[in-house]
């Protein structure tokens, strides 16, 4: 019986209702899942066939260690997903710069120091005069502001948050990026690939006044048919990868005829099987594990 672990973090010691869907389809294939912390006893993960980081919510804020953990699984004997070189590079959000470069449909995105000044010409060399301010190393909309480039005030706010929400690390620097108004009434829409096809998708939309789509900030999220274009720009992106992924989560807005990129979710993103009971979503991404054993 192969022994798959879920990385989680000290905060969710059980399994999400999502991810308990996804081990519930490994042990019907003949797999035993149970859930581990990342910064908790490490026998699991020395003992583990396969390790799935699902839920390691917390290394944002303390990614140093994170980043030699990753370093540290790559000493173990069991497969990893994704790849932790390719989760390494998915954690500074700087890969969307180099995306960009690549063809991705990003929004004009500039990085910045925690300085007010710098985020004025970031936003000036990109020709904005409303944008948003987040964090290059960052998640759950944390140093999340918008900014007028006539307001200096809120330019200063803006870079204190960077700082604030830095967290234990200190890494306050961040992206400037151009802000989609209509995300505020077409939410953001993400998309679920497995081994580089879409399995299911969900769209988040903010609550009134607000472009924070998750729901701890009110944000609502229900399932959702992407039109095709939308489905081949995300799919597309896998092509700009630095290594496959065996899967992954493709957040954007959805435009009329065009797709704009927020993020590329390679870590331990939200998978929303919850919202598919019955579609055969968790059974795919299942599948797609057992082949890596």
């Amino acid at each position: 019986m192969p022994n798959i672990v879920f990385a989680s973090c000290d905060a969710l010691p059980v399994l999400s209702e999502s991810d308990a869907m996804l081990a519930a389809a490994l042990e019907a294939r003949g797999a035993r899942v149970a859930p581990a912390s990342w910064t908790g006893p490490q026998d699991a993960f020395k003992d583990a066939d396969l390790i799935v980081l699902r839920a390691t919510w917390d290394y944002a804020p303390r990614h140093r260690a994170f980043h030699e953990w990753l370093e540290w699984l790559e000493s173990l004997r069991a497969a990893v997903v994704n790849a932790p070189g390719l989760m390494r590079w998915n954690m500074d959000k700087r890969y969307l710069l180099e995306l960009a470069e690549k063809g991705a449909p990003l929004p004009p995105t500039r990085a910045v120091r925690p300085e007010a000044s710098s985020i004025a010409e970031a936003m000036a060399a990109l020709g904005l005069e409303r944008a948003v301010v987040k964090l290059q190393i960052g998640a759950g909309a944390s140093g999340l502001s918008i900014v007028e480039a006539h307001d200096a005030a809120g330019l200063e706010r803006a870079a204190a948050k960077l700082v604030e929400d830095a967290g234990e690390d200190g890494w306050a620097d961040g992206l400037v990026q151009a802000l989609i108004p209509d995300i505020r009434t077409l939410g953001e829409t993400s998309m679920m690939f497995v081994d580089g096809a879409m399995t299911h998708a969900v769209v988040k939309r903010p609550k009134s006044g607000d472009i924070r789509v998750q729901e701890e900030h009110g944000g609502r999220t229900e399932p959702v048919e992407p039109p095709a274009f939308a489905v081949e720009a995300a799919a597309r992106l896998f092509d700009l990868l630095p290594e496959p992924a065996v899967y992954a989560r493709i957040d954007g807005v959805i435009l009329d005829e065009t797709f704009q990129l927020m993020e590329v979710e390679l870590i331990e993103p939200e998978l929303f099987f919850t919202y598919f009971p019955s579609s055969g979503a968790a059974d795919r991404f299942a599948d797609a594990l057992m082949k890596r054993l």
